[in-house]
C-alpha cells in the first residue's frame, strides 16, 4: 500500500512542512511517482524500526 504525504502526517501526528521534509530526505524511502512523493507502509515501519531510539534530522 502506498502512502501519501497526507497519510504520513496522520500516522506520524506532524505537520504538513515535515512529512513533504520527510519525503524529501536522504535515507528516507520515499519515491517519486509522476511529481508526488510515496512511501510504502512496510517501508515506513522498517525505517521506523531502524531509527527507534535515534534522531534522524531533516
Amino acid at each position: 500500500m502506498l502512502l501519501t504525504v497526507k497519510d504520513l502526517q496522520k500516522i506520524l501526528n506532524i505537520g504538513r512542512d515535515l512529512a513533504y521534509g520527510l519525503m524529501h530526505a536522504p535515507g528516507f524511502p520515499a519515491m517519486k511517482i509522476g511529481g508526488r512523493y510515496f512511501v510504502t507502509r512496510d517501508a515506513l515501519e522498517r525505517w521506523l524500526q531502524r531509527y527507534e531510539g535515534k534522531e534522524f534530522s531533516i
